[in-house]
């Protein structure tokens, strides 16, 4: 049986992601022939029947125009300039064990969201490329190494090490240590992006 916290965030993304289809005017159908994700899997996500994984997430929020952020903030309150840790939404992988904490005040502003990831050693995380809608990035190493898989480009980072891509492409990142790492990924939606 799933923690009672998981439970809850389970629900939220579940209500989250269908409030999101249904903004976008998708049925359930149309969702999953957008996204590759199967109607049944999609239903058992909005009733929070399912833990959706990182990989499965990504699929949905591409296919809706919207980023992780906005589905895993779950804010229905008004734009904040300031958000205290512990009001910051945590959100974990349950298949790589994947954390990542939404830094960022609610709909900010400056249209920037700034990620903290926790990588644990020996997990990967892969995103397919951004279809429609696509938004630049940067990530900043704090503690451990990963590489970041940029279609068949492998960058390793360490701390302190910067690095700033796009998502039109597929792009994994990946702890090959035996030492957990964690980073900071920064978020501007709207702008187009060259090639690497």
């Amino acid at each position: 049986m799933k923690p009672m916290d998981q439970q809850k965030l389970d629900r939220a993304i579940g209500r989250r992601l269908k409030t999101l289809r249904t903004q976008a005017g998708m049925t359930l159908n149309e969702l999953a022939g957008r996204s590759g994700v199967s109607r049944a899997m999609i239903g058992r996500v909005e009733r929070a029947q399912s833990s959706a994984t990182a990989a499965l997430l990504n699929k949905l929020c591409a296919a809706l125009d919207v980023t992780l952020s906005d589905v895993v903030a779950l804010a229905e309150k008004p734009p904040e300039r300031l958000v205290r840790l512990a009001d910051q939404p945590h959100w974990r992988d349950p298949d790589s064990g994947y954390r990542r904490r939404h830094a960022s005040p609610p709909d900010a502003a400056s249209g920037i969201e700034i990620i903290v990831v926790d990588l644990p050693a020996g997990a990967r995380v892969s995103y397919s490329p951004w279809g429609r809608n696509a938004f630049t990035q940067q990530i900043l190493m704090l503690e451990g190494i990963i590489a970041v898989h940029i279609d068949a480009k492998a960058v390793r980072l360490r701390e302190g090490d910067c690095l700033d891509f796009d998502v039109m492409r597929a792009v994994m990142f990946e702890n090959e240590t035996k030492q957990d790492a964690r980073y900071v990924i920064i978020t501007r939606r709207g702008a187009s992006y060259g090639k690497m």
